[in-house]
């Protein structure tokens, strides 16, 4: 039944990047061009050199929504680098006129130069595998890194440009991927990967197809908008995980919706009017390293439009039926405070030792050779301090994190040095 929301993601999603090495230029010579952005500018790679430490070039086109949920991450991270890191991103579309690149770089609201890659030239000579391609020309001249796909945060984009910046960047080092994140992170952890509607006005729907066993999650959302609780399992790696919202046409790094008063990922689902082509919205949670849908749900803007779902489903070619469902039932809440303590890698990380502080105490705890760290004071609000790690480890001096009131369940990240 997954296989329906290939239709309302086909033209987001960019999670397939084509291996770098396939495209031949890692670590070679990127060969010096001239391009002229959408206001007259030139642009020459090897000036672009003598003044930065390297060059990000972005082959992107205008009817790419991939390329578009991407720009504000590059905008962001050039507005950081722009002194240190030169930016140009080339339009790979013939029919893409420097007006339209103009256009869509004021409506954006992008600060570099945008162009043309006329004849499709540099596109080819990456690979040519798909919009948006990314390839960093470190200050050698030497293409250091290429990405098939679209970046998902300003912390992809600028992680991948610190890789060739500073004084300790002697000679050229190919970078296969985008590195991981490693700073010190607490977040909060479930028993399954899950989209929750929070609405008190909500009725659940599930559809069924014949052709597959997996029935599809809906919501009746009476509510201009559908107040989502998104859970991510325990097994989860948070960092990979995103949201996907149809109607708002974004992607975002879940650990970003975290709000730290609940200490829970909130999202705010826009609901659609009755004046709209469609009446629902789908959000969805997808792991960026497998490409999989972990949890999702629609969410209907009327009772009266449940037919227009199911009638879309079958479209797609399901034979489709729907009912109403009841309201899962009230789980059972945790009798501790769990933290589970990993590494990067999402490796149990035993023998970490932190501090639950309240204003008038702190009791110490220590993580289990399953990296488990189970405290059962009094529900309060708790300053959680990281004190010690083994050796080969390390964290953010800086790292805070507060509990609910209530007992709950976190996943500690911490950096395998």
């Amino acid at each position: 039944m997954k296989k329906i929301l290939i239709v309302l993601l086909a033209l987001l999603l960019c999670l397939g990047a084509a291996a770098a090495e396939e495209a031949g230029i890692l670590g070679q010579p990127f060969p010096d061009f001239t391009a002229t952005d959408c206001e007259g500018n030139p642009f020459i790679l090897s000036e672009a050199l003598k003044t930065h430490e390297a060059v990000l070039i972005n082959i992107w086109t205008t009817w790419c929504p991939p390329c578009e949920s991407e720009m504000a991450f590059l905008n962001e991270a050039y507005e950081q680098y722009g002194d240190r890191v030169a930016f140009i991103a080339l339009s790979g579309e013939d029919n893409d006129t420097p007006e339209m690149i103009k256009a869509y770089r004021e409506s954006h609201g992008i600060s570099f130069p945008m162009g043309r890659d006329e004849g499709r030239a540099l596109f080819q000579y990456m690979g040519g595998e798909g919009f948006p391609t990314t390839v960093i020309v470190d200050r050698f001249g030497n293409a250091a890194f290429i990405h098939v796909g679209c970046f998902y945060s300003t912390g992809e984009v600028t992680r991948s440009i610190n890789a060739f910046l500073g004084d300790g960047y002697t000679e050229t080092a190919v970078l296969a991927e985008i590195p991981k994140d490693t700073s010190t992170l607490a977040v909060p952890a479930s028993a399954a990967t899950a989209v929750k509607v929070e609405n008190e006005n909500v009725k659940p729907v599930v559809f069924r197809a014949e052709e597959s066993p997996d029935p599809v999650s809906a919501y009746v959302v009476y509510d201009d908008t559908a107040r989502l609780r998104l859970e991510a399992a325990v097994t989860d790696n948070p960092a990979s995980l995103l949201c996907y919202d149809y109607l708002l046409n974004t992607i975002v790094e879940l650990p970003d919706l975290l709000d730290p008063q609940r200490g829970a990922y909130i999202h705010e689902a826009p609901m659609p009017g009755a004046e709209a082509d469609i009446h629902y919205n789908y959000v969805g949670l997808i792991d960026s390293v497998s490409g999989q849908y972990l949890a999702d749900a629609y969410l209907i803007a009327g009772d009266e439009y449940i037919e227009e779902l199911a009638n879309d489903m079958r479209s797609w070619g399901y034979t489709i039926t729907w009912e109403y469902a009841e309201p899962a039932p009230a789980e059972s809440g945790a009798q501790a405070y769990i933290l589970h303590v990993v590494d990067q890698d999402g490796a149990p990380v035993p023998g970490v030792t932190v501090n639950f502080c309240t204003d008038t105490a702190c009791s110490p705890a220590e993580s289990d050779e399953n990296g488990i760290i189970s405290f059962s004071g009094a529900p309060a609000v708790y300053h959680v301090q990281l004190i010690d790690v083994p050796d080969g480890y390390s964290y953010d001096e800086g790292f805070e994190m507060y509990t609910g009131s209530v007992y709950g369940e976190w996943v500690l990240r911490i950096r395998k040095d």
